[in-house]
């Protein structure tokens, strides 16, 4: 989110605590600091400078937590044209995703935009040949669950869902080796 009080972003420092916590890597990648251009496919047909720092990140990483805010039942603009950048590891050997797990966040006012909003992510996984890990966490309505103000979660369910997807990335990340 681009917001300068983003609920999704005190979910992704969040979630990175309890990566921090199981002594797992990991690395924020906020959108609005990549500065990314509209994707092109005819201007990016094979690289983009300002996308490398995030492709750079797509090709290491093992495993990814996607949060977005939903917008009209849906994920943000800038996320998808952020994802749309990974037409340019086609080529890669894997290609795209390759196999590797993804966990999903969503924001919302109400609980079903963000539902579809998972939804929406969970589609742009498989076309990507990734795997979604199981617990998601659809969060909404988000202003009873994250207190933006002070930047912290207020709802203990809030944070037992992003418990619960940490810890089957874990497990099925000490699965795979």
């Amino acid at each position: 989110s681009y917001a300068k009080r983003s609920a999704t972003t005190v979910l992704m420092r969040y979630t990175a605590k309890l990566f921090a916590e199981r002594g797992m890597a990991y690395e924020l990648l906020p959108l609005g600091a990549l500065d990314l251009p509209f994707y092109h496919p005819d201007l990016h047909e094979t690289e983009c400078a300002p996308a490398e720092f995030l492709l750079a990140a797509f090709r290491n990483a093992r495993a990814f937590v996607w949060c977005t805010p939903s917008y009209h039942y849906s994920i943000s603009g800038a996320f998808k044209n952020a994802i749309d950048f990974l037409e340019l590891t086609a080529d890669d050997e894997p290609p795209y995703l390759g196999g590797r797990l993804v966990g999903l966040v969503a924001t919302s006012s109400g609980p079903i935009a963000a539902v579809h909003a998972i939804g929406a992510m969970e589609q742009i996984v498989h076309a990507l040949r990734g795997y979604v890990v199981p617990a998601t966490a659809p969060i909404g309505p988000v202003k009873g669950a994250v207190d933006t103000e002070a930047g912290v979660i207020k709802d203990e369910r809030t944070k037992l869902k992003l418990v619960q997807m940490v810890e089957e990335m874990s497990d099925a990340l000490a699965v795979r080796g």
